[in-house]
């Protein structure tokens, strides 16, 4: 599932890599964008739809995979809950993986931000499942630019993945992001970096290279659209 939102305030969850499961019938990815949910009494709901292509850059730009994401979520106060479907490529067993999650964020000190997130994940037609619980630190870096520390457990074996993402932005449009991690479950070290290009009105573009230091290369393109209210 692909860096898919992290942190409330700040960071998502997302600009962590959602590592669910170390298996291969499980997406895994990046989606370093980051969404800021402010502090208010009233519920608040934001959904959209996603699709990608990635390349292998490391055979010939060989095509790796096509990827269909759909989100809502919803948040009150510091609380956030979401339910994410991501379609599976080829995969001989399931078409679907799904991701429930509820947590909670809040600022803190001088445009500093903590969350804690809950977050199942299973199939649509094996019994494949896992569970995550994210701890999550955003912070700013310099005037414009933030960053996100991030520890995502898995509860039943204790294993972690460790992240430190950024985003940066270049001009009005354009956004750059990165990350770098080390999986204790997967038992490497991986990066990601990329470009967010904002068309406006909830449309968005991504361009994101991902390589780990046991793998591959894998350049991928991403178009967004998203609403809220």
């Amino acid at each position: 599932m692909n860096i898919k939102h992290l942190i409330g305030f700040g960071l998502t969850a997302g600009l962590l890599s959602s590592a669910a499961y170390a298996q291969e019938n499980v997406t895994t990815g990046f989606d370093p964008v980051i969404e800021d949910r402010s502090m208010t009494s009233m519920v608040g709901w934001t959904a959209g739809v996603s699709a990608a292509t990635r390349f292998n850059t490391s055979d010939d730009f060989d095509h790796v995979e096509n990827e269909v994401e759909g989100f809502v979520e919803l948040t009150y106060g510091g609380f956030h809950t979401g339910l994410s479907a991501t379609s599976l490529y080829q995969d001989p067993t399931d078409d679907v993986e799904f991701e429930a999650n509820l947590g909670y964020g809040a600022d803190f000190g001088q445009g500093l931000s903590w969350d804690l997130t809950y977050g199942y994940i299973w199939l649509n037609d094996s019994k494949d499942h896992s569970e995550e619980i994210t701890a999550t630190l955003g912070f700013p870096i310099g005037r414009d630019a933030s960053g996100a520390f991030a520890v995502i457990i898995d509860p039943d074996n204790g294993e972690s993945d460790q992240e430190v993402a950024f985003e940066a932005p270049l001009s009005e449009r354009w956004t750059a992001v990165g990350l770098i991690g080390n999986s204790d479950r997967d038992d490497n070290i991986y990066a990601e970096a990329g470009a967010v290009y904002d068309f406006g009105d909830g449309v968005t573009f991504e361009a994101l290279y991902e390589d780990t230091n046991d793998g591959d290369g894998v350049l991928g393109f991403t178009v967004s659209y998203e609403i809220g209210g």
